[in-house]
């Protein structure tokens, strides 16, 4: 007999339109956990039941629900399928026992269905696919396994077969069971396979059970001997097979009309086994293991503001069982943080849950400081997810909003942030303006429709302002004077300080070389703050200064007059003689990118980038067709580069960013 944790966890992924919806409805249904499903067009399915999505008319966040198949549970993450929010996929998949690749019958593979697949599988996360939509009108299950084998390539096995086809579809054929499934009033109904499939049936199922039995030893020597293994045994080592990567099963049937949903529930019960999670303690590598036995270890993955509920935190139990109030500890803040009630999540309706178990999915409310990838554990244990680079944002843009509403579009975004981790906002200090990096067109789109509705709050766009940065050109020694009576006590100090250029990845560095006391130790502090404060204000063209070496080494006090704002004064006004003495250079930011792409759209790629000033430092070629470039690229052009590489590559390329170093700016660009 199989055994299997549980609890585990399932993400459902998949383009737009394949009906991933519809089949977490199906699942639920067939499963005793709804009456009846949902329909998306009226809005009342599990998933997509915000106003945006229904604006949309698709799902625009994971949406979760339980399933139970005797004791066990599945946890259902139903990830959304837009181009620009694969944020919500890697999420999914951060915490996927097994990913269930959704395709449909009509158009199977696509550059998005080409682009999950790799996601998945760089997770390591065991991929099964479901063809849906076999009762389409075009429907073609053949062409769509081809399609499949060409995409997975030869670990792909089917182990269902279509019965019928289009608008005649009646069932699936279990080639695991050698039997019939044929839809019926009540559920499915079991009968033997039709003469007219029997031998196609007998042809596959021989091919499935030599992949299969091979990965076990002892059902390799029974099926020589000529002994078939039963289901059970068979779906055991399918299990394995699976974790491992070397099956990919394939399933089929009709989200809609629920042909082969109940059967696809109990297969993934029987075949999906737990996944150890990678993470960091105490900034090792490790795996961390799913031990119901162990100390609790929770990780969150998903932020709600419920305008209602509050702020939600759902989490995965990595390990360890959750029973009641609990305390435990956040690696990220160290701070202690109550469990004071569990929940799951249907949709979006949270149900009371006694008991927690590793590989459950939780929600947990009051939780005022965890975020996204937080992990809670017990005291004197620290973990952290692995870093994962940094994506370039498809569209950057500056926010445009009437003054009197700049905190509430600050509070908003930065609420929607903490729900979103692919929303990026920063303020751009010099034009103090918000900006906002999003994944795309739609995902900009969504976030401001978000901000309206939730923060009553309506603002514009435009192009962001270019980073710009400003650096002496020569050292200078200069004095920083400050004297002014005003009545009473007055103002008072005198610094001298030696400025020179540096590398400019270095925003500051501070020496003193006071010796005697001349500018008493309580004042020093407050001639660095002045200078970092000057250079954040800029320099004679405008745009912040780095890349200072500044060198204290004299200066002079009064017993009355003399303070730390007076020295911080003083530090200012040295810089800016300092400036003006010796001139400065205007700066960009150049950025590293990484950029993956298909081996035939390289000569696009490249050229683009050349368009761009970038300067190519090599390129990479795999066996997957897959050619890695790299090159550094002014931070200014790359303000809508993940759309544009989109669409070199037939939505196929990604590109990974960091900041490398900065360099003189093109005189076009200092106005």
């Amino acid at each position: 007999m199989a055994t299997h944790p549980k609890a585990r966890t399932v993400a459902l992924i998949g383009r737009n339109g394949v009906g991933k919806t519809t089949l977490l409805d199906a699942l639920v249904v067939a499963t005793g956990g709804l009456e009846r499903p949902g329909r998306v067009e009226d809005g009342t399915t599990l998933g997509g039941t915000d106003p945006e999505e229904r604006r949309h008319g698709t799902s625009l966040g994971l949406a979760s629900a339980p399933i139970w198949i005797g004791e066990d549970k599945l946890t259902l993450l139903d990830a959304p399928g837009a181009p620009d929010l694969v944020g919500e996929v890697e999420r999914a998949l951060d915490v996927a026992d097994v990913a269930l690749l959704v395709v449909d019958a009509v158009t199977p593979v696509t550059a998005e269905t080409r682009v999950l697949w790799r996601l998945a599988r760089e997770a390591a996360v065991p991929v099964v696919v479901f063809v849906n939509a076999l009762d389409a009108d075009h429907a073609d299950f053949d062409a769509t396994l081809t399609a499949l084998e060409d995409l997975v390539g030869p670990t792909l096995a089917p182990l269902e077969l279509p019965l019928g086809a289009g608008v005649e579809i009646r069932g699936v054929l279990d080639l695991l069971a050698d039997e019939a499934l044929v839809d019926a009033a009540g559920g499915a109904r079991h009968e033997r396979v039709p003469d007219e499939l029997a031998e196609r049936e007998a042809r596959v199922r021989a091919s499935l059970l030599e992949a299969i039995v091979v990965g076990d030893d002892r059902l390799t020597e029974r099926y020589l001997e000529g002994e078939t293994p039963d289901v059970e045994a068979l779906e055991e080592t399918l299990g394995h097979l699976m974790s491992a990567g070397s099956i990919v099963p394939l399933v089929c049937g009709s989200a809609l009309r629920a042909v082969g949903v109940a059967r696809l529930a109990s297969l993934l019960d029987e075949i999906a086994e737990s996944r150890p999670i990678p993470a960091l303690e105490n900034g090792e590598s490790v795996l961390l293991a799913r031990d119901p036995q162990a100390d609790p270890v929770l990780r969150a993955f998903k932020v709600i503001v419920d305008p209602y509920v509050g702020r939600i935190v759902v989490a995965e139990v990595v390990a360890g069982t959750l029973a009641g109030d609990l305390t435990l500890v956040n690696s990220r803040t160290g701070g202690e943080e109550r469990l004071h009630g569990l929940s799951y999540l249907l949709g979006a309706k949270l149900v009371p849950m006694d008991r927690a178990v590793t590989g459950d999915v939780v929600a947990l409310t009051k939780l005022a400081h965890v975020q996204i990838g937080d992990y809670l554990t017990r005291r004197g244990r620290t973990l952290a997810a692995p870093p994962r680079p940094v994506a370039a944002p498809a569209m950057t843009v500056a926010v445009v909003a009437d003054a009197k509403d700049d905190e509430k579009v600050a509070t908003g975004l930065a609420r929607l942030a903490e729900e979103d981790p692919a929303l990026r906002v920063r303020h751009d200090a010099l034009s103090r303006r918000l900006v906002i990096e999003t994944a795309g067109e739609m995902h900009l789109q969504v976030t401001l429709e978000r901000l309206k509705r939730r923060f009553n709050v309506t603002v514009g766009t435009e192009p962001p302002p270019v980073p710009l940065y400003e650096t002496l050109t020569s050292a200078r020694d200069v004095e920083g004077r400050l004297k002014k009576q005003t009545g009473g006590h007055g103002q008072f100090a005198v610094v001298n300080v030696r400025f020179e250029p540096l590398d400019p990845s270095t925003p500051l560095e501070f020496v003193d070389e006071i010796v005697g006391g001349v500018v008493p130790r309580q004042y020093v502090g407050a001639v660095k703050s002045g200078i970092e404060k000057a250079m954040a204000h800029g320099g004679p063209q405008g745009f912040p200064v780095v890349g200072v070496r500044a060198t204290l080494y004299d200066g002079k006090t009064h017993s009355v007059d003399s303070s730390e704002a007076a020295f911080e004064v003083a530090g200012s006004m040295a810089l800016k003689s300092a400036l003006e003495q010796s001139g400065t250079v205007v700066l960009e930011r150049v950025m590293e990118v990484e950029a993956e792409v298909p081996a035939e759209h390289l000569g696009e790629v490249l050229t683009d980038l050349a368009g761009r000033r970038g300067r190519v430092l090599g390129t990479d070629q795999d066996d997957t067709d897959l050619a890695v470039v790299r090159a550094h690229v002014p931070e200014a052009e790359l303000l809508r580069y993940g759309l544009d590489l989109r669409r070199l590559t037939g939505g196929l390329g990604r590109a990974r960013v960091s900041p490398h170093h900065l360099t003189e700016a093109p005189r076009s660009m200092v106005k």
